[in-house]
């Protein structure tokens, strides 16, 4: 019991380190920090929301993991209380990745369909959050749970991503301009296929 309590939880933890320990690092750039991530020169060109996103993000991520640890969910309460910042928090996150995915300068492999699949990303995360606290509000916990579950797994993309990418650069080489679409995509899509497995398992 100890072991399930904890089990998802840490590997939600873990899966939120690799973009947790990078968003780190580049608020560490903007703090005069040595530049140790590449893309900087673009990145800092609009520090406020790139800030804003990472703060938000880590939040979401670090937080929202501890959702799914049954022992807290059980204290009265806690859910209720960490809920109230989570979803504010994704959907900060989902909001300043919108304005990323539309206004920040490109990089040399951001095309067209990357940032179209930016963007329906994040609107789909701001939707499922919307529809979970709308759901709850009713006391529809069955919806609530579920489209919270979709919308933490499309946060939660960017730790996939560094595995797809990972993959696709061991394999194939240096990223093209399909190949980073082509691994942002897989990562959001590997999310949301394991997030509707749990919503399945959990409604049988």
């Amino acid at each position: 019991m100890r072991t399930s309590n904890w089990l998802v939880p840490g590997a939600l933890l873990l899966l939120a380190a690799v973009p947790g320990i990078a968003g780190s690092l580049r608020l560490a750039e903007f703090a005069g920090g040595a530049q140790v991530l590449p893309d900087s020169e673009r990145i800092t060109s609009a520090p406020l929301p790139v800030i804003v996103h990472i703060v938000s993000v880590l939040v979401f991520s670090v937080l929202g993991a501890f959702q799914f640890a049954p022992r807290l969910r059980r204290r009265r309460g806690w859910h209720r209380v960490a809920g109230r910042v989570v979803v504010p928090a994704g959907l900060v996150a989902a909001l300043s990745g919108l304005w990323l995915s539309l206004f920040l300068p490109r990089s040399p492999i951001d095309g067209d369909a990357t940032a179209a699949v930016r963007v329906v990303v994040v609107v789909y995360m701001a939707v499922s959050l919307c529809l979970g606290l709308a759901a709850v509000l009713r006391r529809d916990f069955a919806r609530h749970r579920a489209w919270m579950i979709r919308g933490y797994a499309i946060g939660m993309g960017a730790g996939t991503q560094a595995f797809t990418q990972g993959f696709w650069l061991a394999t194939a080489g240096p990223l093209t301009m399909w190949g980073k679409t082509g691994t942002l995509a897989a990562g959001w899509l590997i999310n949301i296929a394991v997030a509707e497995w749990v919503i399945r398992r959990t409604r049988s």
